[in-house]
């Protein structure tokens, strides 16, 4: 087995395993896990200026969702009424847009080409961001990460886990 096969498994199983539970939120997307908390639409909209924080990385270009920065950028805080935010729904299709870009785009590359070091790692990054292996498996950590807020968004919206 080749590092891409499991970054391809990693980051397939995070999305499957983190879709659910923000498809389960689109009724109660400002529930926060605890006061102050990242409420799920925070969630999906970090995860979407995340997919293009990657991707800017490791090419050194433009993040495509800049524009997220100030309502889901590092150092933002969720609001508790949403204000400002584009729709939860719209959010969610462009991230599952993404994800499959990121897939397809992974799976075209080959174990030289992850071994590629990244164009626009912050300094200090290297060993988080220093090669585009180094972004892939920091992706899909990232993504379960914010999958255990999400299941405690779940549980203080009163549902029952959706995995036990």
């Amino acid at each position: 087995m080749q590092s891409k096969d499991l970054l391809l498994t990693a980051n397939q199983h995070a999305h499957t395993l983190t879709m659910p539970l923000m498809e389960d939120l689109r009724t109660a997307p400002l529930v926060p896990p605890s006061p102050g908390g990242n409420h799920a639409h925070w969630v999906v909209g970090h995860l979407l200026f995340s997919e293009g924080r990657f991707q800017q990385i490791m090419d050194g270009g433009e993040n495509q969702f800049e524009d997220l920065q100030s309502c889901f950028g590092g150092q933002s805080t969720p609001r508790s009424d949403g204000s400002d935010y584009q729709s939860y729904s719209d959010l969610l299709s462009a991230l599952q847009l993404q994800h499959q870009k990121v897939i397809v785009l992974l799976e075209t590359l080959t174990e030289n080409d992850l071994d590629q070091p990244c164009r626009g790692c912050p300094p200090g990054f290297e060993s988080f961001f220093g090669t585009w292996r180094h972004v892939f498996l920091m992706r899909s950590m990232h993504w379960m990460i914010h999958r255990g807020q999400l299941a405690d968004c779940r549980r203080a919206a009163g549902r029952e886990p959706l995995l036990a």
